[in-house]
């Protein structure tokens, strides 16, 4: 099949186009939208039963609700939807934690230069974007499309804009996609197709614009998702939310009926007589007439308001007022005076019913929460023994792992065809890994292990989790606070009270009780401790760490005549 047919033949389509719609049902639910104005107009089609939405879940709630319930429920549903706020204030930040692991490995060679992230692949913007693609946009494939003029080496495709694809399980092998080419004078919108040898760019004729060669051997386009949803087609890739969309609907459905109920508390259904009403004589009883600047009052103005915004007529809305006939005796043909008593009623939801929508509503948050980032159940009883806690931290690190492995593969595999397409295949080697440790534990329980430690080899290192664990977010500070902790001779008061029943070097005694004295005296000659560390270049890190505590021991002797405390 020659290009041009790959395009025209839309190889895949049916499932590129179950793919976008899976990816659109997710993102009402995880990203959200802006809200729209409600107009009455829009209401009047939903109640005439005339409009079709996109929202498959607004057609499913339509369903299943009376018109007058479901436009009752549309005013208050609101945008962006509850589980968009659920997932992006708390399910992704506790996923953010995979970027800050302490076995995490980047390891580049480029022409037998070996580095730790190398400047022609973006590397920070690039895993910020692949993170929010693999959460907000799974199905995206990305592109190694090399430009050296601009240094647009690479960009990721979005499933709406992909024509054509032959892939296997996880490798794709040739790909068709809606492009634009930019010349100096002027625009040209077509397609692009890659395969194993070749870039060619048609315009809308299907006519060669652009055509170019690669010796990568293999399509320099890869699924930023690696697992697929179904066992039929390797189009549709899963999601980390894909098996908890009935859980998004079922959430965002009942929060809404809860707010429903909510004005009902200040604002209840009232049950009243129903008497004569009687008017002020030359009273206007049009519309908003005695409104100041109104058509009426302006008098030479024709009144062109032919929609506006009308209350609901629902007669379960908060603040609707029920008249009833005036009862009177058949015997006497008197006014029945328990009812004048009783002229107002107000009716307020069952206590038993908002209590059961509270705890359902919670009951489902729970749920949400455990499948994405791990048991939050369980981490937030206050009783918890020791397996309880332990498993707790195993569900979230699974979730983690899980992460770490698709960035791991995907940011693999764009790094070196990138680097392989700039530099050439054989002169460059990339080792891409975001960890498994991910200091999950909380400071509590990382004190209680401190204190529990049977030896000083284990305090030492629990001290550094707590460290990194502290400053996760500021690894400059987790690294100097690591190298402190290594120079210390002594990380806690039961060691050195052990080590002082025998003979301590004078110089390890004079360390540990002035170790913050020392340590500015260091810096003094010699700069930030960590930078100097960093500075010491390809040398082993136990061999770093004697060339320090060999420089501070010389500034300790050379400072003073030391003496056995």
């Amino acid at each position: 099949m020659s290009p041009s047919d790959f395009i025209k033949e839309k190889v895949n389509h049916k499932y590129i186009l179950d793919a976008r719609q899976q990816q659109k049902d997710l993102s009402y639910f995880i990203q959200g939208s802006l809200q729209d104005e409600v107009t009455i107009e829009y209401l009047r089609v939903w109640s005439g039963r005339k409009y079709a939405s996109d929202v498959k879940f607004l057609n499913w709630v339509k369903l299943v609700f009376k018109t007058e319930n479901f436009l009752s429920f549309f005013k208050y549903l609101r945008n962006p939807v509850a589980s968009s706020k659920l997932v992006n204030d708390d399910i992704k930040p506790q996923l953010r934690r995979v970027f800050h692991a302490d076995d995490s490995i980047f390891k580049y060679s480029v022409r037998g230069v070996e580095e730790t992230c190398h400047s022609d692949l973006n590397s920070k913007q690039f895993d910020e974007e692949l993170f929010n693609t693999i959460l907000f946009a799974h199905n995206s494939v990305v592109i190694q499309d090399i430009d050296v003029e601009s240094k647009r080496y690479r960009e990721i495709l979005p499933i709406t804009k992909i024509v054509s694809v032959d892939c296997d399980r996880d490798k794709i092998n040739k790909i068709a996609y809606l492009s634009c080419l930019e010349l100096e004078d002027r625009s040209i919108h077509g397609f692009s197709y890659i395969d194993k040898d070749q870039y060619i760019f048609f315009d809308r004729d299907y006519n060669i614009i652009v055509q170019s060669f690669h010796d990568l051997g293999e399509c320099p386009a890869d699924w930023v998702s690696s697992e697929n949803m179904f066992q039929n087609n390797n189009v549709v890739k899963k999601s980390i939310f894909s098996y908890a969309l009935p859980d998004f609907e079922e959430y965002v459905f009942l929060k809404t009926l809860q707010r429903m109920t909510e004005p009902n508390g200040a604002i209840p259904v009232t049950v009243q007589l129903d008497a004569k009403e009687t008017n002020t004589s030359g009273e206007l009883r049009k519309g908003l007439s005695k409104e100041p600047m109104s058509a009426t009052i302006l008098g030479a103005q024709v009144n062109n308001e032919l929609n506006p915004v009308a209350p609901s007529e629902s007669d379960v809305q908060a603040g609707t007022i029920i008249k009833v006939k005036v009862p009177k005796s058949s015997d006497t043909g008197k006014v029945d005076m328990d009812v004048v008593q009783n002229f107002f009623q107000f009716h307020y939801m069952p206590i038993e019913a908002l209590q059961y929508l509270d705890d359902r509503i919670k009951n489902i948050e729970t749920k949400i929460l455990s499948s994405m980032i791990g048991d939050v159940a369980e981490q937030n009883e206050s009783a918890k023994n020791e397996m309880q806690v332990s498993k707790g931290y195993d569900s979230k690190e699974d979730r983690l792992r899980w992460l770490s492995d698709e960035l791991s593969r995907i940011k693999q595999l764009s790094d070196f065809k990138t680097l392989a397409l700039l530099h050439g295949k054989d002169k460059v080697s990339v080792e891409v890994f975001f960890g498994t440790d991910f200091f999950i534990e909380t400071l509590d329980d990382l004190y209680k292990s401190f204190s529990l430690a049977p030896n000083a080899i284990e305090r030492r290192k629990i001290l550094k989790r707590i460290s990194m664990n502290r400053n996760q977010h500021n690894l400059q500070q987790a690294k100097r606070d690591v190298i402190l902790y290594d120079i210390i001779p002594y990380v806690s008061d039961k060691d050195f009270d052990t080590a002082r029943n025998n003979q301590i070097d004078p110089v390890v005694f004079e360390l540990q009780t002035r170790f913050d004295y020392w340590i500015s005296i260091f810096e003094a000659q010699y700069g930030q401790i960590e930078l100097f560390y960093e500075g010491l270049g390809d040398m082993q890190e136990s061999a770093k760490m004697i060339t320090i505590k060999n420089l501070i021991k010389n500034i300790i002797q050379n400072e003073k005549p030391i003496s056995n405390a």
